[in-house]
């Protein structure tokens, strides 16, 4: 997984000339894509093959606040280029829809994937359930912003529909989900109940059709779209007996401002073993100003116990999260 993206892209760049678009109105039309390899999730066995893990969720096209951010962190420099030598980047889904600049921010992790990769770094977007509810279907309503943003730029819907420009490629590439160590990066944070090979197996199959429409990806009850498992007590423990069964210490999870009934911040909960990180950063949900957090130790992520993990605010100011 680590170098197939960023090949797929620069394979592209190397045949544009010769490459034609076709728009997708219609998610019936859609055809598997030729130039996406898609593993379904990540496996990262040892995340100490990293100098640290950083993890950001649900920006929704807040590009302005994620440069902040990353220039905070020390992830970019001025000029908004990859500094962060082999650090990993997670980016657990909902980069696009509520905010103007959509096509800014995936042309950032692009960018960032590409050079990450180069410094022995690298750059992980798992699905959002917006990516995956525009891919069923472009036109549905939650994509309002990002339709006006495309249309505003001259851009078609198959720039992303179809998997042959580079933000086609990188959509269609996204994982559900990321295992690295004995933590588990994904959007809803809600895992069914399956076995991981069971889970890694469905995905792959799922994506490798790419039928966003599955309810697999986008049922009420999946690890893309679930809502307010963790404020009840009879969904969170089989989440975390699920866990506990597949070897996974921690969660890591955006998709809903007010998890745990706690907003506009990230927090580790469940004796830490959840940990939400969606701090409403899209318009609709505060636009707060957002955080980074940061595994300072991440070989510590290959134990079943809590590792270090700070948070970065956007003045460059950091706290440890703790449990609470």
């Amino acid at each position: 997984m680590k170098n197939s993206i960023v090949i797929s892209i620069l394979s592209f760049l190397l045949l544009a000339g010769c490459s034609t678009q076709v728009t997708t109105n219609n998610a019936s039309e859609r055809i598997p894509q030729a130039n996406v390899s898609n593993p379904g999730v990540v496996n990262i066995s040892d995340a100490s093959l990293y100098s640290q893990v950083i993890v950001i969720s649900d920006v929704h096209g807040m590009f302005d606040q994620v440069i902040t951010l990353l220039r905070a962190g020390k992830i970019v420099d001025s000029q908004n280029n990859w500094m962060a030598g082999n650090s990993l980047l997670i980016v657990t889904g909902d980069s696009i829809d509520k905010g103007p600049k959509s096509l800014e921010i995936l042309n950032l992790w692009i960018k960032l994937q590409s050079q990450a990769v180069t410094a022995g770094g690298d750059l992980i977007h798992v699905l959002g359930n917006h990516e995956a509810e525009f891919l069923a279907n472009p036109k549905n309503s939650k994509a309002a912003e990002l339709i006006a943003e495309m249309k505003a730029q001259n851009v078609p819907l198959s720039d992303l529909t179809e998997a042959n420009t580079p933000r086609g490629i990188f959509i269609h590439s996204e994982p559900v989900a990321a295992r690295v160590g004995r933590w588990l990066f994904c959007h809803s944070g809600f895992y069914p109940d399956l076995s991981w090979a069971d889970f890694s197996d469905q995905a792959k199959q799922v994506l490798a059709a790419q039928d966003y429409s599955d309810s697999f990806l986008i049922g009420s009850s999946s690890i893309l779209e679930a809502k307010d498992w963790e404020k009840r007590n009879a969904t969170l423990a089989p989440v975390i007996s699920r866990m506990s069964k597949n070897e996974i210490y921690g969660t890591v999870f955006g998709h809903q401002p007010s998890a745990f009934g706690i907003q506009g911040r990230s927090a580790a909960k469940a004796g830490g073993r959840l940990v939400k990180i969606d701090n409403g950063m899209a318009p609709e949900a505060g636009a707060n100003p957002g955080s980074l957090l940061i595994f300072t130790k991440p070989s510590q992520m290959n134990n079943m116990a809590y590792p270090q993990i700070k948070v970065i605010f956007p003045d460059g100011s950091f706290q440890s999260l703790k449990p609470e």
